[in-house]
């Protein structure tokens, strides 16, 4: 089974580069067939960088960076792999096996087509950061098919775009990435393939760290983006139903939380939660507001050129 990996990058060096170099570290550990960097015209180091950790690269201009259309290119430059690793330049796999667990799951289960792994908070991460990954990613694996979805709605299609892995034939059997999406490339493939009628997979026993502590303006484009995402590929949520339940559930576990570790936390989450739930509504109706607003708050500019 030929596997490959790829790294989207932008100024990897200056962001995050302790990160980005440990995990390219651990990386070299895995005999993959191809390792590619697609980099938005960095203006620092992290092509030399990569190129000294046996990455190809392949340059693009800036605002020609999408989250799909990228990954996209990617697949058709790594099209002679069985199995592409998609990761994000703020990783850090746990250990050399990481990539191991994870892509064990294509070998013990033929009917999976995609699959992604847990993410645990970075040292540095803050209560609600560390609530989040503690959320959204449990202990236990699991597979989902379509018929899931009336148990678990908008679950099924939960995915990361930081660590995740998926087999060529069946991405280019549904089309590919979408040329042109705000947000949430993942959990758009996740529905293609469920729809399709394959599984997917969350492999717990892969581990990453990988953690954002957001601002409430951070917060606030991050939703507005969530927004657009749900409202222009309105199809998953007519086949998967609507996020309101799960937003629910995550408020009262993070308040929970909260309450039991730092409740003078508090306000601040209710202040991000009502952020939050601003973000989402103005982004869900992002063709009433404008694109001049559009562009003030999302955290994708180029989108909207």
């Amino acid at each position: 089974m030929k596997v490959s990996v790829f790294i989207p990058t932008y100024n990897a060096m200056s962001i995050c580069g302790d990160v980005f170099t440990a995990n390219l570290s651990i990386l070299q550990s895995y005999p993959f067939y191809r390792r590619l960097i697609i980099d938005s015209s960095s203006l620092d180091n992290t092509l030399e960088i990569a190129k000294q950790y046996n990455f190809e690269n392949r340059v693009i201009k800036n605002e020609e960076f999408d989250h799909g259309a990228t990954r996209e290119l990617a697949l058709e430059i790594l099209e002679d792999a069985d199995i592409i690793v998609y990761l994000t330049q703020d990783v850090l796999l746990a250990n050399s096996d990481s990539i191991v667990n994870l892509i064990n799951i294509f070998e013990t289960n033929n009917k999976v087509s995609g699959c992604f792994g847990r993410q645990l908070p970075h040292n540095n991460a803050d209560l609600l950061a560390k609530h989040l990954r503690l959320f959204n990613y449990s202990p236990l694996s699991y597979t989902r098919n379509y018929s899931d979805r009336y148990v678990f709605g908008i679950r099924c299609v939960f995915s990361s775009d930081s660590f995740a892995a998926y087999r060529v034939d069946i991405l280019r059997n549904i089309g590919g990435f979408p040329d042109r999406i705000i947000f949430g490339e993942d959990s758009f493939i996740f529905a293609k393939m469920l729809e399709a009628g394959y599984e997917v997979a969350y492999v717990a026993e892969a581990i990453c760290y990988h953690s954002h502590n957001y601002s409430i303006k951070d917060e606030f484009k991050r939703y507005f983006d969530i927004g657009v995402f749900h409202r222009s590929q309105n199809w998953i949520i007519q086949s998967f139903g609507h996020a309101n339940k799960e937003g629910l559930k995550f408020v009262l576990s993070e308040w929970k939380f909260l309450l039991l570790r730092a409740p003078w936390l508090l306000p601040k989450s209710i202040i991000k939660t009502v952020i939050k739930y601003l973000g989402y509504k103005l982004g869900y109706n992002y063709d009433i507001i404008g694109v001049r607003l559009c562009r003030k708050f999302t955290t994708n500019k180029s989108f909207w050129w």
